[in-house]
């Protein structure tokens, strides 16, 4: 591997990828989720993926202020970006680590699923980054809610409130930018139909998915406190 071409700013295209490359990216997400089911209780575990996505940011980012990325690119603002540093960083009591929690859930799932890479020749900082990211948000995410999923932090209505916020920020954010933060200027597979249309679609289905995630683990925890409660009848 060539550091000065894995390291460059210039740009290309977009590596296109295989169905084989497709299938490993798959069973990555398979083997992730796998992985945070069976070890989220391991304090080893929960370590090595908080020092992984820490590591990722800190190279990704130092990448962008030494190349001078113009500010539509390099910002945290994308919704999975958003997403690690506050999976990363806030407090487990915290309402808004339990929406992005949430969100590393489905945001990285659909990223693997249909990537959206930076025009670079693979094997770049920012392709290596982009799944490296993406895995690791996945799984410190689903070891978060495994181990500090709570009902009572977040209701449907909170995750609207937050999510339609967030992205109206977002879209603040992009025309200050020039940038397509959020996929709010052109979302993905539908493309651009303004920016009210594209606010609802993007927001809606963000909604929905976080929504829907949050109900599995509220099964997941009422199960838990079962369990925990023939423990002690024991």
């Amino acid at each position: 591997m060539n550091l000065q071409e894995f390291f460059t700013s210039h740009k290309t295209e977009a590596p296109q990828l295989t169905p084989f490359w497709y299938g490993m990216m798959f069973l990555g997400i398979i083997y992730v989720m796998y992985s945070a089911v069976k070890y989220h209780k391991n304090r080893r575990y929960q370590n090595f993926l908080k020092a992984v996505q820490g590591l990722q940011i800190l190279v990704l980012y130092g990448w962008y202020i030494v190349t001078l990325s113009p500010i539509s690119e390099s910002l945290p603002f994308y919704h999975c970006r958003l997403a690690m540093f506050a999976v990363l960083l806030l407090p487990d009591s915290s309402t808004y680590k339990q929406y992005f929690a949430l969100l590393g859930v489905f945001g990285p799932i659909c990223a693997l699923v249909y990537p959206l890479f930076d025009p670079f020749a693979f094997p770049h900082i920012t392709l290596v980054s982009y799944l490296i990211g993406h895995y690791a948000l996945l799984g410190n995410s689903l070891t978060y809610l495994l181990n500090h999923y709570d009902s009572e932090l977040l209701n449907l209505r909170r995750i609207v409130e937050i999510s339609f916020s967030m992205n109206l920020l977002l879209i603040f954010i992009n025309l200050v930018s020039g940038g397509n933060y959020g996929f709010l200027k052109e979302p993905p597979l539908v493309g651009d139909h303004g920016i009210i249309s594209n606010y609802l679609l993007v927001s809606l289905p963000l909604i929905l998915a976080i929504w829907m995630i949050s109900l599995v683990f509220k099964q997941i925890q009422l199960k838990q406190e079962q369990e925990e409660t023939i423990r002690q009848e024991n």
